[in-house]
């Protein structure tokens, strides 16, 4: 038996067992390298665990983390729910519209679909269920508009993407805009039919008076997401130091002008983000190792020269790319994903001529769909519990998202131009 077969044994094994990713991770690493064909010292592991945290954009996720964490806790999000229900709230569908909106808005100031689907899941589920939408399809609805937050800019895996490629954080960000905003455009008409369909009810009509009123209220919640991604795209500042400034105006927002945000509840969130962050770069060092010792074994170079010798076309390899994404996401998070294997496909990705831009929106885009599918989707269990529904309950309502999930899905990968168009346009390649 050779090493890597062991490797993929232990590995699995490990998976099975429960163990955690990072501790699986390093323990699939040390067995590779007792059988590795070119034997390197064990002693230079902590260095390679180092380089693989030691990335400058990486600083950028606990921010991101945390700025979402603070928009939760300091009324933001309600704002938002109101203005979306004061614009849009009397439409057909109108509570699965304003969701899809405030997760548009939220992808501004969070980049986490978990991070998303509770600050809306938790506002608009019990409102949802009291104006008579049925539970599930309030729960699916949200799963699928939650999707838009890693896809709209700023996004935190599009930030670990980078660090596992050294793609342009930037350009990743304009990548991801068009189809975030065309997964939202979908999952709105799609709202819209359904409603009319089932007789879905709707929230009486604003006045233009209340109108105005809301939204004073809520505009400087609007402009938290123009001051990350205005100092980004104008180049004021870099994606990491973006984040702080979002940061700092989610604290002014929250604190300052509602003021809803105490110093206790500051200590707390910044714990929480604390130990949050600990886990996910101890996952990070951890694929650097399993990532070296695959590289011992000459796993890339293989894995390009098997998938260029059976298709020459990208739009294939990009679709088997895709199935092999929705059957990870089925078992694993998106981290360790995007950190073990995207680095491996990099060379067929290159050989192929395909662009890194679309194959990384590609990459999170079908990641996230494991989120809301089983067994591993953390999503999809977050809203069951919050809406207090059944895993079979949520997927009777959620099949026809899922679909919409698909179709978009399908359009990025044969329309390059949908990824490619917005970066070349805003941040062309010198």
């Amino acid at each position: 038996m050779d090493g890597l077969t062991l490797i993929t044994i232990v590995f699995f094994v490990l998976f099975a067992l429960r163990v955690p990713i990072a501790i699986t991770l390093i323990g699939a690493s040390l067995v590779g390298l007792m059988f590795a064909p070119s034997s390197i010292p064990i002693s230079t592991l902590p260095t390679t665990m180092w380089q693989g945290v030691n990335h400058f954009v990486l600083l950028a996720i606990p921010f991101f983390i945390l700025m979402g964490d603070l928009a939760l806790a300091s009324g933001v999000t309600q704002r938002l729910v109101d203005v979306a229900k004061a614009w849009i709230g009397h439409i057909h569908g109108g509570l699965a519209h304003v969701s899809v909106s405030v997760n548009i808005v939220m992808a501004g100031m969070s980049g986490s679909d978990l991070a998303d689907a509770a600050a809306t899941g938790k506002l608009l589920i019990p409102a949802m269920k009291r104006a008579g939408y049925p539970v599930a399809y309030a729960a699916s609805i949200i799963a699928g508009a939650a999707m838009i937050g890693p896809l709209i800019p700023p996004s935190i895996a599009f930030i670990l993407y980078a660090a596992a490629t050294e793609a342009s954080v930037g350009r990743l960000f304009l990548g991801g805009a068009i189809p975030g905003a065309l997964l939202g455009a979908l999952l709105m008409l799609q709202a819209y039919v359904q409603a009319r369909r089932n007789n879905f009810p709707k929230e009486p009509k604003a006045t233009f008076g209340e109108r105005v009123k809301t939204t004073a209220v809520g505009l400087p919640v609007l402009l938290i997401p123009a001051v990350v991604l205005g100092s980004i795209l104008s180049g004021i500042a870099t994606p990491t130091e973006a984040a702080v400034l979002g940061v700092l105006a989610v604290i002014v927002v929250g604190g300052f002008m509602y003021r809803e945000m105490s110093p206790a509840t500051f200590t707390r969130q910044v714990l929480a983000t604390s130990r949050t962050m600990g886990s996910v770069f101890l996952i990070i060092a951890a694929a650097a190792v399993f990532g070296r010792v695959l590289t011992l074994y000459g796993v890339a170079d293989g894995l390009a020269t098997w998938m260029t010798g059976i298709t020459r076309e990208p739009a294939v390899f990009l679709f088997a790319v895709i199935l092999i994404y929705l059957l990870l996401g089925c078992m694993l998070d998106t981290v360790p994903i995007i950190l073990v294997f995207v680095p491996l496909l990099m060379p067929t990705v290159n050989a192929l001529g395909i662009n890194e831009v679309q194959f990384g929106v590609i990459t999170v885009f079908t990641l996230l769909i494991g989120l809301v599918t089983p067994p591993y989707g953390l999503t999809m269990f977050l809203l069951c519990r919050i809406a207090n529904i059944s895993m079979m309950q949520f997927w009777k309502e959620m099949w026809p998202i899922f679909g919409t999930m698909l179709v978009t899905l399908a359009l990025i990968t044969i329309y390059p131009e949908l990824t490619t168009w917005l970066p070349d346009l805003m941040m062309p390649v010198k």
